[in-house]
């Protein structure tokens, strides 16, 4: 069987990443262009449908076609759904959808590339038992957000050495819900460069300006207001030896409550300890962050529509850590950092528990520092065998909040692959997050509460009938705990999932 590939353009097809009810992996075999050398057939689509037991039908459709490397399409149309309530909750249905076309286009020494995206998510504030709350108003419940996003893009594609480098790209997105707020952003995202002889004593020597120009407005039921960001950086890369760096400076102009200068230093060093296996890293940067509602949202769709838009300042981020790869099979990357930041988002559940259900959260911010270490490892073994293990360690220290609501202290996550004479796939993840902080502001005093960490297990089988045609059984949270992510928001349970795939 033939290994899978699918050539992206620069734009992002991946769904919306919306915490639901339930952990559901599609686990999607992309459409491949096979070498024609091999004399094997082309693969440009690849459909793949099924239906799960909380009455949740999926379907997912790639094409990705290419012509003698001068152009390339990339369509994806997709759609789930679940339908199926969890006990002593809200009604708790939602859906995802997604369509979406990238097209890349080299013409002379430039790739020209264009896409364009819709998707709409639904879900229920469905966190409170309705015994309690008896006459909170359904239609008030539902909630339903819209994205729509385009792009076009300009790179330089030139093969010979010391020529100007160029990376060009513009984007607009249109987000909307349920309850007329909405958000417009417009982005130029550049990067120029040259390569340049500044000193003989270097082997490798560039110089460039890359930056962001942006302008955005925010509408509510309650307010209107727009911001601008400007950013440039002028850098120098240089390799000397087993040494590589990269430095600059990142000058910042945020318009946002008053016009705001930002200043911070940029470098990355990286020292080249064995040749293509083992590397030691370090760097610092920092950065304005828009925590908008797209990116609020996505996190948490159960927030208000009203929350606070806000921009968070990274003053300071330090960086290091070493990777490698050990006989291309073994790889691994540990990294330890340290992020002094204003401005942070934390999520915190709204209302009077007394006379109405808390389901829906707002952001309370805060300034202080984050120190983090994370860890990935993977093994793989021909085509046959992947494994994979990552980790990340949390450790806040904030000026005002006694804890950081809703951010898990430590995520970790283990899965592997297998694939059996060519038709058996079967794949696994076992995946944890460490404990939690949620507070209830009213009534007073706050009541603080700890949310116990949880982890799961997802499994997946595929069996290849022919080349083209395969069948799949996947089981989700299969301990069936109704573990909460955020505070009265439990997932569902046991999602078993079968289906078929098809290439053509």
């Amino acid at each position: 069987m033939p290994e899978f590939k699918f050539q992206t353009s620069r734009f992002d097809f991946q769904p919306l990443s919306i915490q639901q009810p339930t952990k559901i992996n599609i686990q999607t075999l992309k459409p491949v262009v096979v070498r024609v050398d091999r004399k094997e057939p082309v693969y440009n689509n690849y459909l793949k449908a099924g239906f799960g037991s909380w009455i949740t039908p999926m379907i997912d459709f790639v094409h990705g076609s290419s012509k003698q490397g001068n152009h390339s399409l990339n369509i994806r149309l997709f759609h789930i759904s679940s339908y199926k309530n969890i006990p002593d909750y809200s009604p708790s249905p939602f859906s995802n959808t997604l369509a979406a076309i990238g097209y890349d286009k080299t013409s002379g020494k430039t790739i020209i590339s264009l896409g364009a995206k819709y998707e709409m998510n639904t879900n229920r504030y469905y966190g409170f038992n309705p015994e309690t709350y008896p006459n909170v108003n359904t239609d008030s419940l539902k909630q339903m957000f819209n994205l729509v996003k385009g792009n076009i893009g300009f790179k330089s594609n030139n093969k010979k050495e010391g020529k100007f480098e160029y990376d060009v790209n513009l984007s607009s997105y249109y987000y909307f819900d349920r309850y007329k707020t909405n958000e417009t952003d417009i982005n130029l995202d550049y990067n120029v460069a040259k390569p340049f002889d500044v000193t003989r004593k270097l082997d490798y020597q560039k110089l460039g300006i890359e930056g962001t120009l942006g302008y955005s407005i925010n509408k509510d039921s309650t307010d209107r207001f727009s911001n601008i960001l400007a950013t440039v950086i002028p850098y120098f890369k240089a390799k000397y030896g087993i040494i590589s760096f990269k430095a600059g400076l990142n000058f910042t102009y945020l318009n946002w409550d008053k016009g705001h200068f930002y200043f911070y230093p940029v470098l990355d060093v990286n020292v080249t300890l064995i040749k293509e296996s083992l590397t030691l890293y370090a760097g610092m940067d920092g950065g304005a962050v828009k925590n908008s509602y797209l990116k609020m949202s996505t996190e948490n769709p159960w927030v208000t529509s009203v929350v606070p838009v806000s921009w968070q300042n990274n003053q300071f981020n330090v960086y290091g850590g070493i990777r490698g790869n050990i006989a291309r099979s073994f790889g691994f990357n540990l990294k330890a950092g340290w992020l002094k930041f204003k401005n942070m988002p934390f999520f915190v559940n709204i209302g009077d528990i007394r006379i109405e259900p808390i389901n829906k959260f707002t952001v309370e911010f805060d300034n202080g520092s984050v120190f983090t270490f994370s860890g990935e490892f993977t093994y793989t073994l021909k085509d046959n065998l992947k494994l994979w293990l990552s980790g990340e360690y949390n450790s806040y220290s904030l000026d005002s909040l006694l804890e950081p609501w809703h951010k898990p202290l430590s995520k970790l996550s283990f899965g592997g692959s297998y694939l059996i004479a060519k038709k058996v796939f079967i794949w696994t993840e076992l995946f944890s997050y460490g404990k939690r902080y949620a507070v209830i502001n009213t009534p007073k005093p706050p009541w603080e509460l700890t949310l116990d960490g949880f982890f799961d297990i997802n499994l997946g089988v595929t069996y290849f009938i022919t080349k083209d045609l395969s069948i799949f059984l996947n089981g989700n949270n299969l301990l069936n705990w109704n573990y909460a992510r955020y505070f009265y928001y439990p997932v569902q349970g046991l999602e078993i999932m079968g289906g078929i795939g098809f290439r053509f």
